[in-house]
């Protein structure tokens, strides 16, 4: 069901839910509402998201797709050109990297939020393999070990590390080149010791990543990603 008095947006019933849900997939809006929920409610809130809907809206439709021909990826750094190969058999839908080629293995024509599933899985596959052993390198460094290491997706930050300490990782980190990788485990290790961005955490960082700067600039490069 659509509605475009402010946004086109397409509604999605399900029994149950005690909220309203807003998510954008593909470039479009899509509201997720209980059954007893009114037309006239659901146009209100989407009015009073407005401002969030349009920031979104706007970022979707800049980033280029994977669908796209000649479509890339980044792992650690380097360019991969996208490959897709569709079997209506394939038992297991995958993301691989072949020499410098991003393989994916589908069933059916794919959308670009699919593609990027496949992709995220595969970062987060990765990320023990590659990033934790940075981790721990550091860890020991700096003498700063974290409660818990997560890894997860998360279209805000790259990294985040809480009051107890518990370091969280963005999955997508996996695109970046190691040197980037690094500044961003420095970065939420140090606050194991600093919970805030005083002089004294940018001194900390700095003893590990002397060219910090540098590295925070590049990475808001990749922002874009998120």
């Amino acid at each position: 069901m659509t509605n475009p008095t402010l946004f086109d947006y397409t509604i999605i019933r399900k029994p149950r839910l005690k909220h309203l849900y807003l998510r954008i997939r593909d470039g479009k809006l899509i509201v997720t509402a209980n059954k007893k929920v009114s037309q006239k409610y659901i146009q209100q809130f989407v009015q009073s998201k407005a401002s969030w809907i349009q920031t979104h809206l706007s970022r979707e439709r800049k980033r280029p797709l994977l669908t796209n021909p000649h479509a890339i990826l980044y792992v650690l750094g380097k360019v991969h050109m996208i490959d897709i190969h569709i079997k209506s058999d394939t038992k297991k839908e995958i993301m691989r990297i072949e020499n410098d080629t991003a393989l994916f293995s589908i069933k059916d024509t794919p959308s670009d939020t699919h593609l990027r599933k496949l992709r995220d899985n595969y970062y987060k596959d990765q990320c023990a393999r590659i990033i934790t052993p940075i981790v721990d390198h550091y860890s020991y460094k700096m003498n700063l070990y974290p409660k818990k290491i997560t890894y997860r997706h998360n279209k805000s930050r790259w990294g985040s590390c809480s009051a107890k300490n518990t370091i969280s990782l963005n999955t997508r980190l996996m695109m970046l080149p190691i040197s980037m990788i690094t500044y961003v485990v420095i970065h939420e290790l140090a606050h194991i010791k600093h919970k805030n961005h005083s002089s004294d955490f940018w001194g900390l960082v700095k003893i590990f990543s002397p060219n910090y700067r540098e590295l925070r600039s590049e990475l808001r490069g990749f922002e874009s990603a998120l």
